[in-house]
C-alpha cells in the first residue's frame, strides 16, 4: 500500500502495521492486553485523538489524529513499546515457538535478537468525514471478514463497541468523542512540532 503520512494539522490517519513475518502474535489475549497498554502509555506520551482501531491475529489497524502531526512518531513509539513488552513476555514464559518465528535471521545487537513488527507501516490520510467513517466500518468488519465472528461487537479487541452504551472498563480502550483538537490546542504545535519528536 502506497505511504501517505502528511504533516498537515488536525487530520485523522488510518494506518496499519503488520507482524513481522506474519506471526499471529495477537491470538493470544495476553499480547493483546500489552499492546492495548503500550497503545495507552503511547497515548500520553505522543498525545492523539484514538477514533478507531482493530487488533487483528497478525495486523493492527488504527485511526487517529496527533496533536503534534507527526503520525512516524507515534508509530515509533507505539512498536517499539509494545514490541518489548510482549517480547519480555515470550521470554518470560519461555514461549520458543513464537520466538523462535520471530527471530531476527542476523541479530542487529545482542539485545535486539527477535523483531515483533514488520519496519515500516502503511498510512492513509482521511480527509473528510465520509472518508473516516468508511474506514471506520472496514476496520470494525475486518475480523468478520477473516471469519473469526459473526458481528463486529463479538470481537473484544476493536473499537466497535466503544461507541455503544457501555460500562466503564468494558472496553480495552476508551475512543476520543472528540476527534478534532481545538484551536488553543493545536497553537503553537505546528511552529514547534520538531522541538518533541522522538
Amino acid at each position: 500500500m502506497k505511504l501517505f503520512k502528511s504533516h498537515d494539522p488536525n487530520l485523522f490517519h488510518n494506518t496499519t502495521t503488520v507482524c513481522f513475518k506474519r506471526v499471529p502474535v495477537f491470538h493470544s489475549e495476553i499480547a493483546c492486553n500489552l499492546f492495548i497498554t503500550a497503545l495507552a502509555e503511547t497515548r500520553e506520551k505522543c498525545r492523539f485523538k484514538l477514533i478507531g482501531y482493530v487488533v487483528m491475529p497478525d495486523h493492527v489497524h488504527l485511526i487517529f489524529n496527533p496533536l503534534n502531526v507527526d503520525i512516524s512518531a507515534v508509530m515509533r513509539r507505539l512498536k517499539s513499546t509494545s514490541a518489548r513488552q510482549i517480547l519480555d513476555w515470550l521470554r518470560e514464559s519461555n514461549n520458543v515457538t513464537s520466538l523462535k518465528k520471530l527471530a531476527l535471521a542476523i541479530p542487529q545487537s545482542r539485545s535486539h535478537t527477535h523483531s515483533l513488527w514488520l519496519k515500516d507501516f502503511s498510512s492513509i490520510d482521511l480527509w473528510t468525514p465520509r472518508f473516516v467513517q468508511q474506514k471506520l466500518n472496514y476496520i470494525h468488519l475486518n475480523p468478520v471478514r477473516a471469519g473469526l465472528c459473526n458481528h463486529p461487537a463479538d470481537w473484544k479487541w476493536s473499537s466497535y463497541r466503544a461507541y455503544f452504551p457501555h460500562e466503564a472498563g468494558s472496553v480495552p480502550i476508551e475512543i476520543d468523542w472528540r476527534g478534532y483538537w481545538k484551536e488553543d490546542e493545536l497553537k503553537g504545535i505546528v511552529e514547534t512540532a520538531g522541538d518533541d519528536r522522538l
